[in-house]
């Protein structure tokens, strides 16, 4: 964000108070993230989200940050350890896209302090989270799918998960990204009595990986989630995927409220894990990842995602190439 834009964005947040120091901070693959500081001491953290055109935009993104802001307000009436919000700013008067304004969480963030956590400590961390996303996903909508999304939303679960799949395979499709559209329906389509099962929408949070989570190092108490912001009516199992994206093995059961899976849930879950995958290989293209980690991500990638389809479609997954092989070419 350059000088002009510094004095735009101080404009929206006059109501927060006299803006005296902006700083970008790291992460941030939707929005980009700022730390704001004011005359009278306070901070806050600011997003600001894309232009609605932008090539970095996927199609569950539009005007997402308004979904963050709900789902902070509702947080704040239920007593969840979210940020609070202070500004929603969906004008575009001052500035062409929309800015909110968070307050900031205690603690560390649990990716970058666990290494260094004992096992007990680590262990508590993950049952909180679990009780915490329990609480949170008592929560009921009216329809399935992304809150302010003006048509990635359903009446049922399995209409609203093709929805949101095809915008997937959509994204792939404009960004040159060969992925097999033709088995990844076919797996929905294998799944669909799996998924009708689920028939009240809960809310989820749907990005719970430790590096969204707040903690204190020395005895694993979460403080706090942040990035709400992709949270969605669905089923409370997506966030036992939402939470290990990459995990293609025995999900963690502590993160739900069950002792064992049944076979409806676990192709529920593996169904989950075919629209993360789909999400993060697409994603790599139009947010331009860089790298030469890339070459070994994109093959876990490949591996999860023939995984997940191999357990949907079990023995239908026989013999096809490997998921992101080029052969494939664009059959999204």
């Amino acid at each position: 964000m350059d000088s002009p834009d510094r004095i735009a964005l101080a404009r929206v947040l006059a109501p927060l108070g006299e803006l005296t120091g902006l700083d970008k901070l790291d992460g941030g693959t939707f929005a980009s993230v700022w730390e704001a500081r004011f005359a009278e001491g306070e901070s806050a953290i600011v997003k600001v989200a894309p232009p609605d055109d932008a090539p970095s935009l996927l199609l569950y993104e539009e005007r997402m940050l308004r979904s963050e802001a709900l789902i902070m307000q509702l947080g704040e009436e239920r007593d969840w350890p979210f940020p609070r919000l202070l500004l929603l700013d969906t004008s575009r008067e001052i500035l062409p896209v929309d800015v909110l304004a968070m307050s900031r969480m205690p603690g560390s963030r649990w990716d970058q302090a666990q290494a260094h956590m004992t096992p007990e400590a680590n262990d508590r961390a993950t049952r909180e989270l679990g009780r915490l996303l329990a609480r949170v996903h008592e929560e009921r909508g009216a329809e399935f799918g992304y809150p302010s999304s003006s048509t990635l939303r359903a009446a049922t679960w399995p209409d609203a998960v093709e929805l949101v799949v095809e915008s997937l395979l959509a994204d792939a499709r404009r960004a040159r990204v060969p992925l097999p559209g033709h088995r990844i329906r076919a797996a929905l389509v294998r799944a669909r009595a799996a998924l009708a099962e689920v028939v009240e929408p809960r809310l989820v949070h749907a990005d719970p990986w430790p590096g969204n989570v707040f903690v204190v190092p020395e005895t694993g108490e979460v403080l706090g989630v942040i990035d709400v912001e992709r949270g969605l009516w669905a089923d409370p199992l997506f966030d036992v995927v939402a939470g290990d994206a990459m995990n293609a093995g025995e999900p963690d059961a502590r993160l739900a409220a069950v002792a064992a899976f049944s076979d409806a849930e676990l192709m529920r879950i593996h169904v989950y894990r075919i629209w993360f995958t789909v999400l993060m290989t697409t994603e790599i293209v139009p947010r331009r990842f860089e790298g030469e980690w890339l070459v070994g991500y994109r093959a876990e990638l490949a591996r999860n995602l023939e995984t997940a389809l191999a357990f949907v479609l079990a023995d239908h997954a026989s013999a096809e190439p490997a998921a992101l092989d080029s052969r494939h070419g664009s059959h999204a």
